[in-house]
């Protein structure tokens, strides 16, 4: 057995696993633990006969101060294990994460945290000494928090700059993680009890492409098509806190060409950053509410332990006379200075199936290889507001093309010209156009692709926006 070092009196353990793959680790785990002088608690043994095995788990996660998930492909899809920690989480007990095989995928809920490898049984001991130290001081040793990367694509000299010698955290990094953990304990947060474990960034697919292309988020003034009105803002990428912001509303969707003022963001997709880790850099910054209007960031623990985020989270019905403080309160951002890069992107998050494959199209073979094992179209977790036509889901056929849309619900719908295009032939040189006019959403399109022989790429625009992008090749059930 692994001696432990001498500690003050060690919490209640509670092991979350899977019997079909993680039984035996989860087994020594916690023999382990108890030869080290921990009370641990394991349910190959602790539910007595004729005990209610449910309850009996509840009084034990109750009863607990700590809970181990080990994460294995049982787990992932098992519900009683994500029952497991989901009761954890919303009890407020601490969960460690711990990795018991190397390709094993995490539910969104403990996505955000930092875990114990100990997928590598020939560093068992070393993994399980940090453990220990975990189990005594709460601490996970992080990765280095870098928020430019200058090795993916050449940038500006302003930008590639940005990240010289600079410490690794801000010095009140652990007054941040105990705020943050507060606030994930509150109660009020319901079902949006998993929002502060992200910061939210959102743009039409082209742009999340391109990001995830170059491996970095640009700014708006080093973007292809900056904006027209310059501010100082212009050279930070600013994050929002929640989903569903009045940003995003006003945007959202394919809306018809006569209604389309402002921003248009035809297909939007949420890049899910880790809120803990963008925080922590010592350069960004956070507002309470929409900077270009008063300009205010800060910087402290203490001034982010003081923002509203009751009103900041706020995700129903208000007043007429609290309109002006909630809208601005949505608003509210981290700020980057710079460039963004992905290394701490947890989430790619798409609308739909169709939209999903549309981002797909738009990305190199080798940039959808690297991202495609964070690409969701989840539906459980609303973050979009689903109000104007889009595409939901596309069946490409050999000889035909079948579209489902979502209807719209806007005050100004109207019909869309809708236009396919496709490219065919070995050398991609045969094209086919077709025009469909006075398209509403409310019923499925079919398109006749009969002259079309082979595979194809095909691309629907409606009043000249992109709606979908797709590719059909002979013998892939799937592109």
């Amino acid at each position: 057995m692994i001696e432990s070092p001498h500690t003050p009196p060690t919490p209640k353990i509670f092991i979350s696993y899977a019997r079909e793959d993680a039984r035996d680790i989860a087994i020594r785990l916690r023999d382990d633990l108890v030869a080290a002088g921990h009370d641990t608690w394991l349910d190959l043994s602790e539910i007595a006969a004729g005990a209610s095995w449910s309850r009996d788990i509840e009084l034990a996660i109750e009863a607990a101060d700590l809970v181990l998930a080990l994460l294995s492909q049982g787990s992932y899809v098992s519900d009683i294990c994500r029952a497991e920690q989901l009761r954890a989480l919303r009890k407020g007990k601490r969960i460690v994460p711990i990795l018991v095989q190397p390709d094993a995928d995490r539910p969104l809920h403990l996505e955000n945290l930092n875990y114990i490898d100990l997928s590598d049984v020939t560093g068992y001991g070393a993994a399980f000494r940090d453990l220990l130290t975990v189990i005594a001081t709460g601490h996970i040793p992080r990765p280095t928090t870098r928020i430019t990367d200058t090795t993916t694509i050449p940038l500006p000299k302003t930008l590639a700059t940005f990240t010289a010698h600079v410490p690794e955290l801000k010095r009140d990094a652990r007054a941040f993680r105990r705020y943050l953990a507060d606030l994930r304990d509150e109660p009020w947060l319901g079902a949006r009890y998993w929002w502060p474990y992200y910061t939210f960034y959102f743009a039409d697919v082209h742009d999340i492409a391109a990001a995830l292309e170059a491996g970095v988020v640009l700014p708006p003034a080093n973007q292809p098509n900056p904006p027209i009105r310059r501010t100082r803002w212009d050279h930070t990428v600013r994050l929002y806190f929640r989903p569903r912001t009045p940003d995003l509303f006003a945007s959202e969707g394919i809306r018809p060409a006569r209604t389309r003022s402002g921003g248009h963001v035809p297909i939007p997709v949420y890049l899910l950053f880790d809120l803990d880790a963008l925080l922590n850099h010592p350069e960004t910054r956070f507002t309470e509410g929409d900077v270009t209007l008063d300009g205010k960031t800060y910087k402290a623990a203490s001034a982010f332990r003081d923002l509203p985020f009751d009103v900041i989270y706020h995700d129903s019905w208000f007043r007429a006379e609290e309109r002006d403080e909630v809208m601005y309160a949505r608003r509210a951002q981290v700020i980057v200075p710079g460039a963004l890069s992905l290394d701490h992107l947890r989430h790619v998050w798409c609308r739909s199936s169709a939209e999903a494959e549309t981002l797909r199209a738009l990305l190199s073979a080798d940039a959808w290889q690297r991202w495609r094992d964070k690409v969701t179209t989840r539906a459980d977790h609303n973050l979009f507001n689903r109000r104007w036509v889009y595409v939901d889901e596309v069946t490409l056929l050999p000889n035909e093309a079948r579209f489902r849309f979502s209807p719209c619900d806007g005050e100004d719908c109207g019909g869309f010209t809708a236009r396919v295009e496709v490219i065919s032939g070995e050398e991609k040189g045969d094209r086919y156009s077709v025009e469909i006019p006075d398209l509403t959403g409310d019923d499925d399109l079919s398109v006749d692709l009969s002259a079309i022989d082979g595979d194809y790429d095909l691309r629907l625009y409606l009043d000249e926006s992109l709606a979908y992008a797709g590719r059909f090749v002979y013998g892939d059930d799937v592109y």
